[in-house]
């Protein structure tokens, strides 16, 4: 079964690099990440200037006036986490929405279910190209982080947490079947229930809360990897790869 899986996800590999929306995602992904972590690198700057400016005195700054929260962890890190996951949900369903409908489009859909494989393993294959192409665009744009942490008095966990949080955002878009208009809906739908919070109950609210990602992403950008918010956003990644294998399945039926 392996050597199988391996094969065919060989060949998605192929294919994804052999189209180009694989490299106009890739540069759009590490343009907009690269851009707003600078913004936000800037704007923390600009922020201690003026904490800074306030203590002047014959001895030129005062370190002592900057609040201890103004820091690089709060005011670059967690906001460039928000701006990186969102990054990922806006231009993600450009390719996992690609890898389903083009095998029907042109039919090999059919000779992939007549080839011997399993839909098991055609939605296995297929899921794990998807996640090894967001890992190669969470590394290439890891270079800003981590001359950050380098320079600033911060840990690499900082850094890997950061990352690893990337990849939960991916399991709100792994669901490849569905259609572009759902590709994008979903993520977005379970991205934040706030909005609903004054519309129902306070425990629909709280029941809401848990299923929203925000109430489980915001742990990742400060250092921290939980065991629950990873077996969250495991349900969800299980939840995509459940819903392609039974599509292909029923594709099978027919």
């Amino acid at each position: 079964m392996i050597g199988r899986v391996l094969a065919l996800a060989r060949k998605e590999l192929r294919q994804l690099f052999a189209s180009p929306i694989a490299y106009v995602v890739g540069t759009a992904y590490v343009a907009l990440t690269g851009i707003y972590f600078f913004q936000h690198l800037v704007s923390y700057n600009q922020l201690l200037f003026v904490y800074q400016s306030e203590g002047l005195g014959g001895g030129g700054f005062d370190q002592g006036t900057v609040p201890s929260h103004i820091n690089v962890l709060n005011e670059v890190f967690v906001p460039a986490a928000d701006d990186f996951g969102l990054f990922l949900l806006v231009v993600l369903p450009l390719v996992t929405m690609r890898v389903f409908a083009e095998e029907r489009a042109s039919g090999t859909d059919e000779l992939l279910l007549t080839s011997g494989l399993r839909p098991f393993e055609v939605a296995l294959a297929k899921h794990a190209v998807t996640y090894l192409f967001v890992v190669l665009l969470l590394a290439a744009s890891a270079i800003y982080p981590a001359v950050v942490v380098s320079r600033a008095a911060l840990g690499f966990e900082h850094l890997i947490a950061l990352y690893v949080g990337q990849l939960p955002c991916s399991s709100f878009t792994s669901s490849q079947i569905v259609a572009a208009v759902l590709g994008y809906s979903i993520p977005f739908v379970l991205l934040d229930f706030a909005w609903l919070s004054n519309a129902v109950s306070e425990p629909v609210a709280r029941a809401l809360g848990e299923i929203a990602l925000l109430g489980h992403y915001g742990s990742f950008p400060r250092g921290v990897i939980e065991l629950r918010e990873v077996l969250y956003f495991a349900s969800i990644a299980f939840l995509g790869w459940l819903a392609s294998l039974t599509a292909l399945e029923l594709g099978r039926a027919r």
